[in-house]
């Protein structure tokens, strides 16, 4: 499932890639996707199991990448209503398709979104379900571009996004997580400090001090401070 933006109007496409999985549900029963995004809610219709539809047009309401689930709901008399099934959660990305440059920007375990969230420049939105999604006002030009170059960006505002991360999985969990999202994210510290695992176990000052190692070694990686000092010095007259 996935939106697509065309000549001024986002339409959400259901493909089902195997129909043998909605085989055990009654023809009737009515397929619907549920959009969540920043307290906003909407739910989609796509007709029935027996007759899906194919695409609906994605709701006015202003949706920039919400977390979406899928699920299966009775219509027959004596049930109507009732949940017969659901998919996982997972977050509807935009395919745009009309040349522009304002789909997301992704890298990897972190998506870029353009939207609306003025005065803030960058806004981090951590799901329970899905890799966290940051947020860039969309009043800054070609932001793909920016979050990836700009020396300010990358030396002062990922750091931040990865103390808060780390500091949201170490806060909920005492064990390694479950969470697939939080585990790759995880495995990606490993990358920067071998060996050196979370202290799940340990009080919160063990836990700051390892994000303060982590967040060390990831822009001295990255030679982060090099890089913005040799952009902030004057060029000589």
């Amino acid at each position: 499932m996935h939106s697509v933006i065309g000549t001024g109007e986002t339409v959400v496409c259901l493909d089902i890639l195997k129909p043998e999985s909605f085989k055990s549900f009654p023809p009737t029963a009515r397929i619907r996707l549920r959009l969540l995004e920043n307290k906003l809610s909407e739910t989609l219709e796509f007709g029935t199991v027996g007759r899906p539809e194919k695409v609906h047009p994605m709701p006015a309401t202003d949706f920039s990448a919400p977390t979406c689930q899928l699920r299966i709901v009775a219509t027959d008399r004596l049930n109507k209503g009732r949940l017969l099934g659901s998919s996982d959660s997972w977050t509807l990305r935009a395919d745009h398709n009309d040349g522009s440059d304002e789909g997301q920007a992704s890298e990897g375990i972190l998506m870029f979104q353009p939207h609306n969230i003025a005065p803030l420049c960058w806004k981090l939105d951590i799901r329970e379900d899905s890799y966290p999604v940051v947020y860039i006002d969309r009043g800054i030009p070609d932001s793909r571009t920016w979050v990836r170059t700009d020396p300010v960006f990358t030396s002062c505002v990922l750091p931040a996004i990865v103390r808060e991360v780390f500091e949201d999985i170490l806060q909920k969990n005492n064990q390694p997580p479950d969470s697939s999202w939080e585990q790759d994210w995880v495995d990606w510290a490993d990358t920067l400090m071998p060996g050196s695992r979370p202290p799940w176990h340990e009080e919160q000052p063990q836990k700051r001090d390892w994000i303060d190692n982590l967040l060390a070694q990831f822009c001295k990686h990255h030679r982060m401070l090099e890089t913005l000092t040799r952009q902030l010095r004057p060029v000589d007259a």
